[in-house]
């Protein structure tokens, strides 16, 4: 039976938008797309965060008009925009994309807290703009998520359990079901750890464990996030935090995105 979730709509965009779409498109210069990508990044309405973004763009006449632009992007369309100008930024000496990496961390600090979120965006900009060393993974020794050894799986439940601060809702209560409901397939309730998010550090170290897992079940992970949490959510479709957790862990773990996640975005040409 074809999944639901196949047919709802793709994100549409607005006129705006779409001019927003065309300035981006034709962005290239190293100063511009750091300013744009910090933009990015920002926390809606918080006044911390966009004073450190212009400190950190300071002497670039062109900011406020690259903030502008992405003023006008949906939530839809933010995170495609964003993997796109990190797509270009990877060709930056490494010294560069470094300093980008750590000026994010700034801008995201300024308002006194690092939000979920927030952790998975830096995360994902350490990933993609760092040196381009992979985790060892596993041999592919396993077949099934379930075959896997009792530590690694523990290991993807501290994972989940952070991810449940944002999906299915960002609500507790449904963040632990939607937890129980990814994990109980593959670890008895004696070894099922209770949801307890960990730590940025504790976090760290499980993600670690999680990239090394086999190449092939990785995309399995990914997909039991999603399918228990759209069945979770009403109409199938995702709140933008959900979906953006999920799309970021997905490409902290070298997955290619599920079909019934893509249709949450709004996607840029092909540069």
């Amino acid at each position: 039976m074809a999944d639901p979730a196949l047919h709802l709509p793709r994100a549409a965009l607005t006129d705006d938008e779409r001019d927003a779409f065309d300035h981006l498109a034709r962005l290239h210069g190293p100063g511009e797309l750091r300013a744009t990508v910090l933009a990015l990044l920002l926390t809606p309405e918080s006044q911390r965060e966009r004073r450190a973004w212009q400190a950190e763009t300071r002497g670039l006449s062109t900011a406020r008009d690259w903030h502008a632009t992405v003023m006008q992007l949906s939530r839809a369309s933010r995170l495609p925009w964003l993997e796109r100008l990190l797509g270009r930024l990877a060709k930056a000496p490494l010294g560069d994309r470094q300093a980008l990496v750590e000026a994010a961390r700034r801008v995201m600090a300024a308002d006194g807290q690092i939000r979920p979120i927030d952790r998975l965006h830096w995360l994902v900009l350490r990933h993609r703009l760092g040196d381009p060393v992979r985790a060892v993974a596993q041999p592919a020794a396993h077949n099934e998520m379930a075959e896997l050894s009792l530590h690694t799986l523990r290991e993807v439940a501290r994972v989940t359990a952070f991810l449940s601060r944002l999906v299915p809702t960002g609500e507790a209560v449904a963040g632990q079901g939607w937890y129980l409901a990814v994990m109980s397939p593959w670890l008895t309730s004696h070894d099922l750890p209770a949801c307890q998010p960990p730590d940025a550090d504790g976090f760290f170290n499980a993600l670690a464990e999680v990239q090394a897992m086999p190449w092939m079940l990785r995309p399995v992970l990914v997909r039991g996030w999603l399918e228990q949490a759209l069945a979770l959510s009403p109409s199938r479709r995702l709140v933008p935090d959900a979906a953006d957790a999920l799309r970021l862990a997905g490409q902290l773990l070298d997955c290619p995105m599920p079909p019934e996640l893509a249709r949450h975005y709004a996607e840029p040409d092909a540069d």
